[in-house]
């Protein structure tokens, strides 16, 4: 599909998928409008980006605040006048046990991963549905939409909340006989920095030094989950193109790995069959 004077929205366009969307984006013509809560990353991008002739936007945005992401939408559309792919990109993520993680982490999670994205939603598909045609709202939702996995709660059950979000915004859409087209990024594990967003959670938002945070429960978790990243991750660069193309091809459920295919299979069967959860086999 050709992408040359596209209009592609962004968040948490300073790392990770949403930072090589925008430069994949931006290799095809594209005008882009970016935002992340990540103030020097997300400057560095945009400079990265700019230098190249590439013409956008770029704001400091936390999903989780919702006038933030009104004004946003305001600012894209007043200097662009449309939008035709819209990614609710930006997310978070935490271990622990669900009866010790404190709960600022689950308000935290929630926040950025679900209200982030219908934040988004509010601000977005109207207008877009009022230009009167074909464009894309894309979430990023994660393969822990489609598969428990046991050291990251909170995260697991965000990701289930925006894949089921995101298949009701397409429902309401045809309904409406929008012609915004929804679609649910299920990526699997990619080599990106997301174990490090913390560092981006604001002041008087949760405790670091609460003592669950310096427990032997806290650190086996985090370090399967950081040890998972960095050894079994692809690169963010391949998975980028199966979104691309699948956006492209009109894909709903984009899945970044085959190899979790018969996983997805056979945690449908046992939900009919009515068996116990377990875990991923990796």
């Amino acid at each position: 599909m050709e992408h040359k004077d596209k209009v592609v929205v962004i968040t948490g366009a300073a790392n990770g998928i949403g930072a090589q969307l925008a430069r994949d984006y931006a290799a095809e013509g594209a005008t882009l409008a970016l935002a992340d809560i990540d103030e020097p990353n997300l400057t560095a991008v945009a400079q990265e980006l700019t230098a190249d002739g590439v013409r956008l936007i770029s704001e400091v945005v936390d999903v989780a605040d919702a006038d933030a992401v009104a004004a946003f939408a305001e600012t894209t559309y007043e200097a662009f006048g449309r939008v035709d792919y819209c990614f609710s990109n930006a997310g978070v993520i935490s271990v622990g046990a669900i009866w010790e993680e404190p709960l600022p982490d689950w308000e935290w999670l929630w926040g950025t991963n679900v209200m982030g994205t219908v934040h988004m939603i509010h601000a977005f598909i109207p207008r877009m549905t009022a230009q009167g045609e074909e464009s894309h709202f894309i979430t990023t939702a994660s393969i822990a939409g489609l598969l428990t996995v046991e050291n990251s709660p909170s995260y697991v059950a965000s990701k289930f909340a925006a894949l089921s979000l995101t298949e009701v915004l397409e429902l309401q859409l045809q309904d409406a006989g929008s012609p915004v087209k929804a679609h649910a990024i299920c990526p699997g594990i990619v080599k990106t920095d997301l174990m490090n967003c913390p560092r981006h959670r604001r002041p008087g938002t949760w405790d670091p030094d609460d003592p669950y945070f310096g427990s032997a429960d806290f650190t086996k978790r985090l370090a399967a989950a950081t040890m998972s990243m960095e050894q079994v991750g692809i690169p963010v660069e391949e998975a980028v193109r199966t979104i691309i193309q699948g956006v492209d091809d009109g894909t709903f459920y984009i899945l970044t790995h085959p190899a979790y295919n018969p996983a997805i299979v056979g945690r449908t069967q046992g939900i009919v069959d009515g068996v116990r959860p377990s875990k991923v086999r990796r």
